[in-house]
């Protein structure tokens, strides 16, 4: 069966991106996987890299949990979740593979999160080549007529 991503973090353009990739999931009949990045920055720390690492993990399974609860369950879809550690883009391009029939990938843009006009287009760039998916961007700030399109 064909598969929507959607690529969520812990900002709240993620809830939009996940709203969007619900509505098309159930629109369409198609499955829906989450996928997580934990960025491995924190690597590099000697002694706290693994309590950072755990850190992170419990508040993204928090997050992640907030989510379907609020999004996927009351629209009777229940997800898959892949919650990964590395780099973005080479954590993505593998799910991507690992899900095989990917026809699109959502990703959230947030409002006034710096590192969105650089991130979103480095992996666009990277990935776009490599895969055989729609992509699509949802802003933080849609507006409730946007969804209504969906009701």
């Amino acid at each position: 069966m064909s598969t929507i991503i959607a690529c969520i973090d812990s900002t709240s353009a993620s809830e939009n991106a996940l709203r969007y990739a619900t509505h098309m999931v159930k629109r369409n009949n198609l499955k829906l996987q989450i996928l997580a990045v934990i960025e491995g920055s924190h690597r590099n720390l000697l002694f706290a890299s693994e309590a950072i690492s755990n850190q992170k993990r419990n508040q993204i399974q928090k997050h992640l949990k907030k989510l379907v609860d609020n999004i996927c369950l009351p629209n009777g879809i229940e997800p898959s979740i892949s919650l990964r550690e590395g780099d973005i883009v080479a954590e993505i391009t593998k799910e991507i593979k690992a899900v095989g029939n990917c026809k699109m990938i959502v990703f959230g843009k947030s409002q006034n999160f710096q590192s969105d006009n650089t991130v979103l287009p480095k992996i666009v760039g990277k990935i776009g080549d490599k895969i055989n998916a729609s992509v699509m961007i949802i802003p933080q700030n849609i507006s409730e007529d946007f969804w209504n399109i969906f009701s």
